[in-house]
């Protein structure tokens, strides 16, 4: 029951956090954020260790045993019907094992940050409550065994996310940033439903491994694949649906860090490997995500560009870098956009946490134009988010050097790459690098522009928030050697084009991009005029917000107004009249009743008599 305990823990976290905040007075002015905190982190801590141990049980298994190495606990049958039947139980294999080592460590370094983090809030116990729970329900989304657990913990991190965004419910633009992405993750979560009752069709069961293992004609497995990527899109911010999560900066940095960085957005893409045979069988649905994937990367990386705020321009990169690993896994290299997955948990929980630590440094500013010569008042996030900006870029020999080129590289050699991939993925390499050296010139170079009274105030952050930071800054220098597919040279020549060339250009681009914004933006005085040159929130606005409103105005005058009115007065003049016809003859006389009946027999003997030749009997 290992498995089980390991993803329950969190759970029990949620449970006794909960009973704290729940026993606390609201005027309560020193909340028991370090209780709360040692309670929300130990349960997170204790969940990575399993997690560690069961992993290691794993290669141990796969190194003496052929064929895939596999760990499973079933709890109970969960549904029953004919011959429909759905158990809930936990899977263990090595897709799920990744997932649930960055979940749960990860997620250990972003719980302990949040005590110093939140340690002045009065919700902080309720935060961490919320915290646990989203733990909780993306382990359940990484480990279940059927389609409709996943679907379970799909449902519930939207859920808790959706407290998480709007947990400063006081403002309300927070509240609506909330519900923003509560109902476009809703708009994504219909693919996955219909998916689910197309998979019964072709596979004959929902379990994951089933329904994997089923080979559909193209026809099912391409509309399979689109339903699915569907699901995707809003999960794991791709077009069109992805601009739901520069909103959700709303919520504290570490739910950033947590949510939209490390765990949550990338369960799109551990749904598409984890049925990665069946979608990989449609060329139609490859396509599509690879598309979509690259279109996606280089318009975030440019929207990046024209942003100020620190937390948004992560927002963004997240976006971009989510578009990385959609175009691995739509050129048919699933395992190395899972491998991007991992390192990108590490460098971008890092640079969030560092982006909170400098925050938390000025009581609050956000504005990368209002900072400035960092470096030497913070040296521990300066030195651990120099890491986190390395490994962006691809620099050898962090670890986004490993995983973002290697997929450079299969959009061009993979059998379903092609050229047009790799000059979007290239270019969108040179933009990420001139807006995180923006970024980081900005906030830690060049002149001082922070206010008079934030200096007075600026101080490094308390070790419960730095030493995150530097496990985060570690694993960001050394996660790319645990999976590093592209291990110089290991590929085959596609060619005239080999491994070490792609990795040369790809960190020309990079030294590029990043030179043309330290040259820009070392000097910078003034704040620029932030714009959005795609528009694409005003877009759905008028299209969806005020179509839906015209639509639904529409509707309202012809056809509620010209159809339905116009039946319901007829109905009632119908019966107005019916009613007039009635009431003559019912005048309550017992003479008139009387004489009606002798009239009416008549009319029946005169019919008996006179009609009968010409009519016939009755």
């Amino acid at each position: 029951m290992m498995i089980t305990l390991l993803v329950f823990l969190p759970l029990i976290g949620f449970v006794l956090n909960g009973l704290i905040a729940l026993s606390q007075h609201p005027d309560e002015k020193h909340p028991k954020t370090v209780l709360s905190g040692i309670i929300a982190t130990g349960v997170m801590t204790i969940s990575f260790f399993m997690a560690a141990s069961l992993f290691l049980k794993l290669r141990l298994m796969s190194s003496l045993t052929p064929g895939p190495a596999v760990l499973e606990e079933t709890l109970f049958s969960w549904m029953r019907l004919g011959n429909f039947a759905v158990n809930f139980g936990y899977r263990f294999d090595s897709l799920s094992a990744t997932f649930a080592l960055v979940i749960t460590g990860v997620g250990s370094l972003i719980h302990l940050y949040s005590i110093g983090y939140m340690s002045h809030d009065r919700g902080s116990v309720r935060y961490f409550a919320y915290l646990n729970l989203f733990c909780f329900m993306m382990l359940n989304l990484v480990l279940g065994q059927s389609l409709p657990q996943i679907f379970l913990g799909w449902e519930g991190v939207g859920l808790a996310s959706y407290l998480l965004i709007g947990f400063w419910f006081q403002d309300i633009d927070k509240v609506h940033a909330g519900q923003k992405a509560f109902v476009m993750n809703r708009i994504g979560d219909l693919g996955f439903l219909v998916a689910m009752f197309m998979a019964y069709k072709f596979a004959g069961s929902l379990d994951a491994v089933a329904v994997s293992a089923a080979r559909p004609d193209q026809g099912l497995a391409m509309m399979f694949g689109f339903l699915i990527f569907l699901a995707c899109t809003g999960k794991s911010a791709q077009l069109p649906l992805f601009t739901w999560l520069p909103d959700a900066m709303a919520g504290p940095t570490p739910v950033s860090a947590l949510i939209h960085a490390a765990t949550m957005v990338t369960s799109g893409v551990y749904l598409l490997a984890r049925l990665h045979p069946v979608i990989g069988a449609s060329s139609g649905a490859l396509a599509l995500i690879g598309g979509v994937g690259a279109a996606t990367a280089l318009i975030a990386a440019i929207l990046a560009c024209f942003q100020s705020d620190i937390k948004k321009i992560l927002a963004y990169s997240t976006i971009s870098q989510l578009g990385f690993m959609f175009v691995g896994c739509g050129v048919g290299a699933f395992e190395t956009g899972v491998f991007h997955v991992m390192t990108h948990a590490f460098f971008k929980a890092l640079l969030f946490l560092g982006a909170g630590s400098v925050i938390h440094a000025l009581s609050g500013s956000q504005n990368i134009f209002k900072m400035g010569g960092l470096r030497k008042s913070l040296p521990v996030t300066f030195w651990t988010f120099s890491a986190g900006w390395a490994a962006i870029l691809g620099l050898p020999p962090f670890s986004g050097f490993f995983s973002k080129d290697e997929i450079i590289y299969e959009s061009l050699v993979a059998p379903k790459g092609s050229p047009v991939l790799f000059g979007v993925l290239l270019l969108t390499a040179l933009t990420t690098a001139f807006y995180m050296t923006r970024l980081y010139v900005l906030v830690f170079f060049g002149p001082s522009r922070i206010s008079k009274h934030e200096k007075e105030h600026l101080h490094e952050s308390p070790w419960v928030m730095t030493l995150p930071l530097m496990v985060l800054a570690l694993a960001s220098l050394v996660g790319g050697w645990f999976g590093a597919p592209v291990s110089f040279g290991s590929h085959e020549l596609h060619g005239a084009v080999s491994p070490k060339m792609i990795m040369g250009v790809s960190v020309l681009v990079a030294m590029v991009g990043s030179g043309l914004a330290w040259f820009k933006y070392s000097r910078a005085q003034k704040e620029e005029a932030i714009l959005d040159p795609f528009r694409i929130d005003q877009i759905y606005g008028r299209v969806f917000g005020r179509g839906t409103l015209w639509f639904s105005e529409g509707v309202g005058r012809f056809v509620e107004e010209a159809i339905l009115q116009r039946i319901l007065y007829f109905t009632s003049a119908l019966v107005d009249l019916s009613g007039n016809m009635i009431r003559v003859v019912q005048t309550g006389s017992a003479q008139t009743y009387l004489v009606m009946i002798v009239i009416a027999m008549a009319a029946v003997l005169s019919w008996i008599l006179f009609g009968v030749s010409t009519y016939g009997k009755f």
